[in-house]
Parts: C-alpha cells; structure tokens; sequence
C-alpha cells in the first residue's frame, strides 16, 4: 500500500506492509524535514522495537540535545527510554522504519529495558549485513506476500537481536569476553535445535569448554541451559504455527521438527509459554491473515 501527499511545500510519499508476525514496514520519501517524537519510558516489557535505515539522503540524529550525522545505510533504533528523538533530513530522503512487537525481541535480549535510542553504523561488521537486508527488503516490501514474509521476519529477528546483543548496555554480562561466549553458545544451540538428543554435554564439546563452564555462563544470563533450550524451540514452534506457508504441516511435525519428542509436554509448554494451546494459537493467526 502507498501515498503521496503535498502540504506547505513539503512532498512526501509512504509505503506500507504488514508481517504475520506484525512487524510493521513503512518507506517514508519526501523533501528535506524533520521527524521528531518522544518514546515510552522504559519499564514496561510492552514496549516494541522500531529500527530507521537511511536510504537516500543527509540525516542527523538528535538525541537530548547532542546531534550526530548519519550515513546512507545507518540505523536508528530505541524501544524505550523517555528521549526525545529527532531525525533531522536536510535533503530529500529515502528512510525504512520497521516496528517490531516486543515479543519477537525481548526474551533474546538479556537486558531489554535497557534499550534507549542509538545508532548500529554500517561500517561495522555484522551491521553492514544487517543494513544492505533491510535495503534489500525495502526494494521489495510492497511485492512481498504472507509467504515470502516468514524468511524476511525469521532473518531480521535474528539478525537485529545480534546486533544488539553485542552492546554492554543490552546483554547484562560484566565480563565482554562471557558475553562473547554466550552469543556462540547460543549460535550453537541455534544451529542444532532440531536435534531432540541436544544436550549440555554436547554443546560443551562442539565448543571446547566443560559443561560447567556453559551452566556458569547462562546463570550469569539468569537462564539456563535447558530453560534457553526450550524458549528457543518454542518460539521456531511458534513462528512456523504462524505462517501460513506452513499450513499444509500439522502441529506435531512442526512440534518434532525443532527437537521436541513429546506432543503432550510441548502443548503443555507453549500454552504455559504464549497463553493458549498451539492449536488456538495457529486458529487465531491464520483466521486473521488474508489469504
């Protein structure tokens, strides 16, 4: 979906689409101008993430009074913190802001209240990844259906979270080199969640450390190895249950399929977990998906 619109001399124009997961995509273009707003303090976990990518164009950011140029191909991103957030555009410009429910990032950050608006440069690694993604995704947003949503919402998700992670604000760990640790225990376990044999023992050995030593780290994360285990499988659980690309599997393959053995104890799981049975969960999301 997209519009224009002129006002005062100003021209703008706006395109729109909706994930099954409700994430939410708009490309804003239009002629130099400032956008400005003030987030939700932090303290409720209700908060959604939203990121900004430059496209095109000359843009400042500026956060309680300090302002910051940004390059074609920057983020901005916030979830919180009571700022007040402007984004200055000096030229015409191309921007894609995404809103993230929070239950897509929250329980993959160790400190998520802590996220207050920022940047993730370009420049920078992994970043560069991530942001040459989301142009990919803004060439295409308006073309992309329910189906070809689910990789974009499954890469993003991923992709955002360990961006993000990396900052010491956001992953609780004093020690940078346990918070290093942390991310490839989980990049492991991530890589092998289909397995229903996935064990303590055997992540220790694929990463060279003692068992010990990985239950240490995830108490520093205030989890544990089993309790990230069975989050991590239920949210695959949960996003396959909610694409319809999926549709045509039943709910015991997409149970089996990332490492549980037991139909009974994965129910029992993900109503504990989301609030109703996986079979709700599937009715609700596909009834309100169009076809």
């Amino acid at each position: 979906m997209s519009s224009e619109t002129l006002r005062d001399g100003l021209r703008g124009e706006v395109s729109y689409n909706r994930s099954p997961l409700g994430m939410q995509f708009v490309k804003l273009a239009g002629s130099p101008q400032a956008i400005a707003g003030d987030y939700p303090a932090s303290g409720t976990t209700s908060a959604n993430l939203w990121i900004a990518l430059i496209l095109e164009g000359n843009a400042a950011l500026r956060i309680g009074g300090e302002t910051h140029a940004l390059e074609v191909g920057d983020i901005l991103y916030g979830a919180g913190g009571g700022d007040r957030v402007e984004l200055l555009l000096s030229s015409d410009f191309e921007i894609l802001t995404v809103e993230m429910p929070h239950e897509v990032f929250y329980k993959r950050l160790l400190n998520p209240l802590a996220i207050q608006a920022g940047t993730i440069s370009r420049q920078e690694g992994i970043n560069h990844v991530l942001s040459d993604f989301l142009s990919s995704v803004a060439a295409q947003m308006e073309s992309l259906t329910e189906t070809s949503f689910h990789p974009v919402e499954m890469a993003l998700s991923e992709l955002l979270t360990y961006c993000l992670a990396r900052r010491p604000a956001l992953n609780g760990f004093k020690d940078l080199g346990h918070a290093r640790h942390f991310q490839e225990l989980c990049h492991s376990i991530d890589l092998h969640l289909g397995d229903c044999d996935l064990s303590l023992d055997k992540v220790a050995r694929r990463n060279n450390v003692s068992p010990r030593y990985v239950q240490k780290i995830f108490s520093q994360a205030n989890s544990s190895f089993s309790q990230f285990v069975r989050k991590r499988r239920l949210e695959q659980c949960r996003k396959d249950l909610s694409s319809r690309a999926n549709a045509s599997l039943s709910i015991s393959e997409i149970c089996f399929r990332w490492g549980f053995n037991d139909l009974a104890y994965f129910s029992r799981a993900f109503s504990a977990e989301y609030g109703c049975s996986p079979r709700a969960y599937r009715t609700q999301l596909l009834e309100e998906q169009p076809v």
